[in-house]
């Protein structure tokens, strides 16, 4: 298991399209709008995979289908993009989980890749 922190959530990051973008503290000041930024808290490389859990806080979702390039980008930049729905799409960085409704976040939560 693997722990971020959300240290900032950018003021257009949630809405109502189901899709978080997650980027690490190196995110570019253009993105910082969108995205919701986190701080990996420790070395363990994030192995996310169909089956495994993505949970915000207390707030747990079932992962069903991960990205070619979800994990790489995890573990060096921060970033992926999770989509909140039961089908599992084509883009290379995406995490796609259920259930259909994104988490209630605040800075200061973690988020456990499992």
């Amino acid at each position: 298991m693997t722990v971020t922190e959300i240290t900032q959530i950018g003021k257009h990051a949630i809405n109502d399209e189901n899709i978080l973008v997650l980027f690490g503290e190196t995110i570019t000041p253009d993105l910082l709008d969108v995205s919701i930024v986190q701080k990996k808290l420790g070395e363990t490389t994030i192995e996310l995979k169909k089956g495994g859990q993505l949970i915000f806080g207390d707030q747990s979702y079932q992962v069903n289908g991960v990205g070619p390039l979800a994990n790489e980008n995890l573990n060096e930049i921060g970033h992926a993009t999770v989509f909140f729905q039961e089908e599992v799409g084509v883009i290379p960085n995406g995490i796609y989980v259920t259930p259909e409704k994104l988490p209630d976040l605040e800075v200061g939560m973690k988020i456990s890749y499992q």
